[in-house]
């Protein structure tokens, strides 16, 4: 059983890695097309630092963090038989291939359309072939992403939690009997970057798997709390030196393990949110267009930055910073206000293609 508070920790966690999501998808400031490159590369420092702080630091523990919360939540309460695994997998089809299936087409009609439009074509054609030149076959790759990422390029992560999902009664059979070997083993794999597998992703095996072990032991995800201050006491320091190491040798091996002591040091800081009631609040009222501010947010930012980086001239010193902080800001609330006015016009709509979250 998941107890009222873990329940409630679990629902403050909704929003704040979405935010992370975004930001690490407005981490370039160069962005090539066709025919050039709309941006710029020339960054000064502290423009870099904290680029590379929030987008390639802090917002990358988000995807780990909902690889670990979805693995808890698909075993937490999970008795096997095959019955129950039949009514999982149903209530995924609900809750992820159907956002899946809308989202990406969605995108692919978008690309579509702007790729007929001849002065749009250069900006949104890249090194492949257009949409409409495309053989029929090749649809399914676009849309689902068997040999890259979908066309809905953020989607990959619903794409490997569907197949985690199918995966579930193999993983719970594994965890059963040599957990420890098992994730130590995906680890290490994970960070050395030797992950044989294109789907599912190697961190989404690994802290899936970590979530479903916590929910097959009885335990919640909060269980080191106990730990909790140390553990963001060593976060800092592991943070800082991944941020101005990114580009070394061994960052792969740091940025990794610093991922785990970041996932960790997220689940506390719930428990320090708690404590302040406007920010719990506000937290569970955003939580609910988390999904939706995920899903709609690209090809909208890039769009965006596209629009930005052509007509705002970019020779002040931190006109690019000001551009990369206040963008994605500008759109996530822009989202979160569309989420709102949905739900009072179409709200059956906006439930279908959320996975009636």
């Amino acid at each position: 059983m998941i107890d009222e508070t873990s329940s409630l920790r679990l629902k403050l966690l909704r929003f704040p890695p979405i935010i992370g999501v975004v930001y690490i998808h407005a981490y370039f400031t160069a962005i090539r097309f066709t025919h050039g490159t709309i941006g710029t590369e020339n960054l000064n420092p502290l423009t870099d630092f904290i680029r590379v702080l929030i987008s390639q630091g802090l917002a990358r523990v988000a995807v780990p963090l909902f690889f670990l919360m979805s693995g808890y939540l698909f075993f937490a309460n999970f008795r096997w038989s095959q019955q129950t695994f039949a009514r999982k997998v149903t209530t995924r089809m609900r809750t992820l291939l159907i956002p899946f299936l809308f989202w990406s087409t969605a995108t692919l009609a978008f690309y579509a359309v702007v790729q007929a439009i001849p002065v749009l074509a250069p900006y949104f054609s890249g090194p492949t072939a257009l949409i409409r030149e495309l053989p029929l076959q090749d649809y399914a790759n676009v849309l689902i992403g068997f040999k890259g990422y979908p066309i809905a390029y953020h989607f990959w992560f619903i794409r490997d939690l569907m197949v985690l999902v199918l995966l579930a009664p193999l993983i719970a059979l594994i965890l059963r009997s040599a957990a420890l070997p098992f994730l130590l083993a995906v680890y290490l794999l994970w960070v050395s970057g030797k992950w044989p597998v294109y789907i599912p992703d190697c961190a989404g095996v690994l802290f899936f798997s970590a979530g479903a072990l916590c929910a097959l032991r009885g335990r919640d995800l909060f269980f080191l709390d106990r730990y909790g201050p140390a553990v963001c006491l060593a976060y800092v320091p592991i943070l800082l030196i991944d941020v101005v190491w990114h580009t070394a040798w061994f960052n792969i091996y740091l940025h990794r393990t610093g991922l785990i002591v970041g996932v960790l040091a997220t689940l506390y800081a719930t428990k320090l949110a708690l404590r302040h009631e406007r920010l719990k609040q506000a937290l569970l009222t955003l939580g609910s267009a988390s999904f939706f501010v995920y899903a709609a947010h690209e090809p909208l930012l890039m769009v965006l930055r596209m629009l930005a980086y052509s007509h705002i001239p970019l020779d002040g010193p931190y006109t690019v910073l000001t551009i990369y902080l206040l963008l994605p800001a500008l759109l996530i609330a822009f989202l979160v206000l569309c989420h709102g006015a949905l739900q009072r016009i179409c709200p059956r709509l906006l439930s279908l293609v959320t996975g009636g979250r």
